[in-house]
């Protein structure tokens, strides 16, 4: 082989991979499933304290209905709608077991994740083509009874889902003879409703096509957007491995001397089923396993991070533990997830056999995409060894005695071992990964290790091996219905009544009791199962208070030792919602009480903090404000809060709506002092994915002859906000009768309504 052939072949790939444009996925419309989630508060002055005040209402949600669509296309670029006698994808002079791969992506065009059927159409084909299909990482998926695949396709940014088209040329096929297929995808509908896909039940989608007026948009028609390639017709002996117990006739990079690979023994991963309960250290024991040496200093994991082996998957998997926190960036909020931090290393142990029992091979090693060519995005530095992968991540090829970076050969472009004939070299693979902090969601990292013999002309992997990493990620905070996710706002206050009745259950609505409900979102953002280990303080509270964490049927956590609460198995990619449950006994004093709370991952070891919520312990009468959404059908008094029932036509249950159209709001705040509250405004937030339509205010059901607006911290004002304010604009709207520009008093036992519109995104 000569080298300036492989670079110059390498470079016509990565130029290739560079000029094409990645598929753009729809990212403009809220994607199905979101729940728009809003609370209202009253600001007031306190009777008791003669101290602003404030108030919040019950949280209500909107669902956001499907709108699907999705398109098929070549992942270079190339325009697709063809048929396999006009494709621009062309082979010619292919031999019998020629596998040529082509590359795809699926791409989300609308705001729902979907269920794709991929079938090969292979109309003008000649017989015995094989067609299998691949994920991004290479490996075949496994098809359906029917032969055809299925792929799940995410919404929003990540809506693009690469796949790979494998064609192999019948063993026997003939001279002059024409193969070709293309990917024909189609998504069967299961419905219109909330939690379905937006196709009607009985009706197929395909790529391209919509859906409008509860029926699917038959344009363009099956058949009539897909991408064909075109085959027309006219080897080394390798095998990649993970680290295994006993090698052929192990060598090192240079083919002569000696190695000898880690020993495999146990090791205790984080593979505990999810929901399993009381699981202070959720960890199962494996035996094909041997520890990674830790290479940074910070590295909790005790001996190294442990390495599971899966010789006949060919792959090995790390479970690492994560770093040190850092301090938190506002002590008054906490540290809802784990902040940036080192670089972590993992070091693998990889083999490389040779199975001819007759020629040495020198093979080089590089970081291998789907079709064992370069990671496309992967550039490499050969002063220091060192590949950098898209995502950030860097790999170096080292010896496994010296842990020094292996050289490149002569005619090679990356580090080169010598196998040796019927021998196994063995060799270690360093992965470095950005420690990014955890307010998303961590995948597992994949790295697939190409192997290239020297002895053929092309720079095209001809053995692999992966080696995958599972990182830890987690937040905890209050509770986010529907998004995966904790936030440390909007720090709710809970108020209680000294000396008033306990009660069991975790309504958090309840004003008139002694107990304290906080729902927090316990949310294992990263690649392996996790359980928590949960506590909280309460400053100032007197003896008999109790802090209690319970699940959602309002059963208590098991605890621990120490009498800390231990969360169920928590599945990577998941969340469990939990309560802090506190009760407040007689005698303490008004005023408010911070709450602070604590999360620590069992295996993880990962420490959160949600420190701003707070308890607020009042005198004789008190505000409460109660928010409902717009139904059209709930009678009145049917889903009351806090006291108040809700209008004719309005919920405080879940609705839906689909994108485009209005979500109104009624929000009624109720003075239950046995005085006027002075300073009385009602204030809502344009919720996220909506913009603000219109806000009107009634006092005691009757229309107010003068109302003022407060625009975030703006002045008073009679000028109402702009229609199309967006998402976030915080608006305060009151009475002012007196014409004095402020808020007025409401007086005892009434009630001030505001009716709150917004349009969904």
């Amino acid at each position: 082989m000569k080298g300036s052939t492989k670079f110059i072949s390498l470079m016509v790939a990565l130029a290739a991979g560079v000029a094409a444009a990645a598929p753009t996925p729809n990212t403009t419309n809220t994607q199905a499933g979101v729940a728009i989630t809003n609370q209202a508060t009253a600001s007031f002055t306190d009777p008791t304290t003669n101290a602003a005040a404030t108030s919040a209402s019950n949280t209500v949600s909107t669902t956001v209905l499907a709108l699907p669509s999705f398109d098929v296309v070549y992942d270079d670029g190339t325009a697709d709608g063809n048929t396999l006698a006009n494709t621009p994808k062309v082979v010619t002079g292919a031999v019998p077991g020629q596998v040529v791969t082509t590359d795809y992506d699926i791409v989300n065009n609308g705001n729902t994740a979907l269920t794709v059927t991929l079938r090969p159409n292979t109309t003008g084909s000649a017989t015995g083509l094989d067609v299998k299909y691949l994920d991004a990482s290479g490996k075949a998926l496994t098809p359906n009874a029917d032969g055809s695949y299925t792929i799940a396709l995410p919404a929003g940014a990540g809506g693009v889902v690469k796949f790979s088209q494998q064609l192999t040329v019948p063993s026997g096929a003939p001279a002059n003879a024409t193969y070709g297929a293309s990917p024909e995808a189609s998504v069967t509908g299961t419905g219109t409703a909330a939690g379905q896909n937006g196709v009607p039940t009985g009706s197929t989608l395909y790529e391209n096509q919509t859906v409008n007026a509860g029926a699917v948009v038959n344009t363009p028609a099956q058949g009539a957007d897909l991408q064909f390639v075109k085959i027309t017709t006219f080897q080394p002996n390798l095998v990649g491995s993970p680290n295994i117990a006993n090698p052929t006739n192990p060598v090192g990079p240079d083919g002569t001397t000696t190695a000898t690979p880690p020993a495999q023994g146990n090791a205790s991963v984080p593979t505990v089923t999810p929901g399993t309960a009381n699981q202070p250290n959720p960890t199962n024991p494996v035996t094909t396993a041997y520890p990674s040496t830790p290479s940074n200093p910070s590295d909790p994991t005790s001996g190294g991070t442990p390495i599971v082996v899966d010789a006949q998957g060919n792959r090995q998997v790390a479970y690492p533990k994560a770093d040190n926190d850092n301090p938190s960036t506002d002590p008054t909020i906490g540290q809802t997830n784990d902040k940036a931090g080192t670089p972590d290393v993992i070091i693998f142990t990889n083999d490389l056999k040779n199975n001819s029992t007759t020629t040495s091979d020198t093979v080089q090693l590089f970081p291998a995409g789907p079709d064992g060519l370069l990671l496309a995005g992967t550039t490499y530095n050969a002063s220091t060894g060192v590949f950098t992968l898209p995502n950030g991540v860097q790999v170096r090829f080292l010896g496994p005695t010296t842990g020094a970076p292996i050289p490149v050969a002569p005619g090679a472009l990356y580090p080169t071992v010598t196998v040796p004939a019927g021998g196994t070299v063995i060799y270690r693979t360093e992965v470095t990964l950005p420690d990014p902090d955890d307010s998303s969601r961590i995948d597992p990292i994949s790295v697939i290790v190409g192997a290239d013999s020297l002895k053929d002309a092309d720079v095209q992997a001809d053995a692999t091996s992966t080696d995958i990493i599972n990182s830890a990620a987690a937040q905890f905070g209050d509770s986010t219905d529907g998004t995966l996710g904790a936030a440390p706002t909007p720090a709710p206050v809970q108020q209680v009544v000294p000396g008033a009745n306990t009660t069991t259950n975790i309504n958090t609505g309840n004003a008139a009791d002694n107990v304290a409900v906080f729902p927090m979102d316990v949310a294992n953002m990263g690649a392996y199962n996790d359980s928590f280990t949960l506590s909280a303080t309460v400053t100032n509270l007197p003896a008999g208070a109790t802090i209690t964490y319970v699940d959602s049927t309002g059963a208590a956590l098991p605890t621990n030792g120490a009498g800390n609460f231990v969360t169920p198995v928590v599945a990577a990619g998941s969340e469990i919602k939990v309560y802090a449950v506190i009760t407040v006994p007689d005698g303490t004093a008004a005023g408010t009480y911070t709450v602070s709370q604590k999360a620590v991952g069992n295996y993880s070891t990962i420490t959160m903090t949600d420190l701003n919520d707070a308890i607020q312990v009042g005198a004789v009468g008190n505000v409460v404000v109660a928010k409902f959404t717009q139904d059209g059908t709930t009678a009145a008094g049917a889903t009351p809060q806090k006291g108040i029932n809700n209008p004719s036509g309005y919920t405080a249950g879940n609705t839906t709506v689909l994108p485009t159209k209005n979500i109104v709001y009624r929000i009624i705040g109720k003075n239950n002092f046995n005085t006027a509250v002075s300073g009385f405004a009602l204030n809502d937030t344009v919720p996220a994915n909506t913009t603000f339509q219109a806000a009107s205010l009634t006092v005691n059901n009757a229309a107010v002859s003068k109302v003022i607006y407060k625009v975030g911290n703006g002045n008073w004002s009679t000028t109402a906000p702009s229609t199309g304010a967006a998402a976030g604009t915080v608006i305060a709207v009151a009475a002012d009768v007196n014409g004095d520009n402020q808020p007025d008093a409401l007086p005892a036992n009434s009630t001030m309504e505001l009716t709150f519109t917004v349009t969904v995104n």
